[in-house]
Parts: C-alpha cells; sequence; structure tokens
C-alpha cells in the first residue's frame, strides 16, 4: 500500500489550516513572531495526524485488511527486504554461468512476489509461505552453496553434495513458482469472470442487432404487400352502361 498518499491527503489538508492559524495569530493576538510559528506548528499536527489516520483507514478498508494485519504484513515486508538484499550480494561469489542464471531466477520471482504484496498488502494471506519458509531457504542455502563452491580440494563426496544442492534449488525455484501462481489465481479468476461478461455482451449485442434487422425486413415486406388502388379504364366502364 501506499502510504505517501495518506501523507500526500494529510499534508494538503494540514498546510493551509497551519498558514491560516498563523496568520489568524499574528494579527489577532499580536504576539512574539515564535509563538505565532508554534501556534501555526500545533495547528498543522492538530489536523495532519487526523487527516493522515483517517485516509488510512479509508484504504485498509478497501483493501479489506485491519490495521494489525497490515502491520504484520508491513514487518514481514521489512524482513524480506533484508533478506533480498543478501540475495542481490550472492551475485559476487558467482563461479558459473549457470548458477548465476539460477540466482537470477530465484531473485527475479522473489521481487516479483515482494512488489505485488507491496502494492496490495491483502495478497501477503496467499502467499506466506514464501515469506515464512521459501525465501529463507532461499537465501541461506545460495549463500552456503555459493561459499563451498569457490572452496579449493573437494572431494568427490563433497562435489556430489554440492550437485544435490544445485538440484535442491532448482526444486526450490519451481516452489517460488508455484507461490507466484498461488498469488495471481484471484486475478486470473476475476480475468475469466470478465472475459465471460465480454463475451455476454457480446451475444447481447449480436442478438439485438438480428432482432432490428429482422424488424427492418418485416416493415419492407409489409410496404411491398400493401396494394395500390385499381383504377378501371373509362371506356370498360361505359361498355358495362351499355
Amino acid at each position: 500500500m501506499n502510504k505517501n498518499i495518506s501523507h500526500l491527503v494529510a499534508s494538503i489538508v494540514s498546510i493551509p489550516v497551519a498558514l491560516i492559524a498563523g496568520m489568524l495569530s499574528m494579527i489577532a493576538f499580536d504576539i512574539h513572531l515564535i509563538f505565532d510559528m508554534m501556534i501555526a506548528a500545533g495547528a498543522f499536527f492538530s489536523s495532519y495526524l487526523p487527516v493522515q489516520t483517517k485516509s488510512m483507514r479509508s484504504q485498509l478498508e478497501k483493501m479489506g485488511i485491519t490495521k494489525s494485519e497490515y502491520q504484520h504484513v508491513k514487518k514481514q515486508l521489512s524482513e524480506a527486504r533484508e533478506k533480498m538484499k543478501r540475495l542481490r550480494q550472492s551475485y559476487k561469489n558467482v563461479r558459473t554461468l549457470k548458477d548465476a542464471k539460477l540466482i537470477y531466477d530465484i531473485n527475479r520471482l522473489s521481487r516479483t512476489i515482494y512488489q505485488a504484496v507491496e502494492n496490495d498488502p491483502k495478497l501477503f494471506f496467499s502467499i506466506q509461505q514464501f515469506f515464512h519458509s521459501n525465501l529463507d531457504s532461499a537465501v541461506n542455502t545460495i549463500e552456503q552453496y555459493l561459499f563451498l563452491y569457490k572452496m579449493p580440494g573437494k572431494t568427490k563426496d563433497e562435489k556430489i553434495k554440492l550437485h544435490e544442492t544445485r538440484i535442491s534449488l532448482f526444486e526450490l525455484k519451481r516452489t517460488i513458482q508455484s507461490n507466484l501462481s498461488a498469488m495471481n489465481a484471484t486475478g486470473y479468476q476475476n480475468l475469466e469472470v470478465e472475459k465471460d461478461i465480454i463475451k455476454l455482451n457480446r451475444k447481447r449485442k449480436t442478438t439485438t442487432l438480428k432482432l432490428d434487422n429482422q424488424m427492418e425486413k418485416k416493415k419492407v415486406n409489409l410496404k411491398k404487400e400493401e396494394k395500390e388502388p385499381v383504377y378501371q379504364d373509362r371506356g370498360e366502364h361505359d361498355e358495362g352502361r351499355k
């Protein structure tokens, strides 16, 4: 969630209030400038805090989470930020292109999840496993793997263990991909709903056009079926009278 929005709204309201209070103090009370500034500052904070709190509460209600839940997500994001910083720093210990590609993929997936939850904290509750377990495993395993990989004089058993660890990192990457898919599941469901609505609206429009075309055809046929009045020839009329 973008906390800057609530701060911006509060500032837009509080700054004019502070200026007005300061000017009124100078005009009405005619006291020292320092006291005028103190009154203006008091007016600023007395209006800023309630507006900022109300704006924040409004954003939380729109997202469907409570303040305590938001604080919990904020704490988890702060911890994840430090872990991802360690993950980026691990690039300097990479020795092969394959390892660089693997770590890049894990870092890209982790960054995508982090940014999505940062923008919409409610997503955290559908992907808690990533923050509580998978990110920790990725950071710790990669750091230990790269540290041992660059050590000289490795035995055959040690090389086998490093190879098995690399396979485990591939499996962990697929797990994080599953986390990302789980997080996006609701979005894809909403997308399907929107597609169905579009199809339904298209079908209704097509049906309406067909009905309009049929009505136009019927009107044309009715006009054709109207008979013009028949005028009898005057000679035939006189001959009949004879």
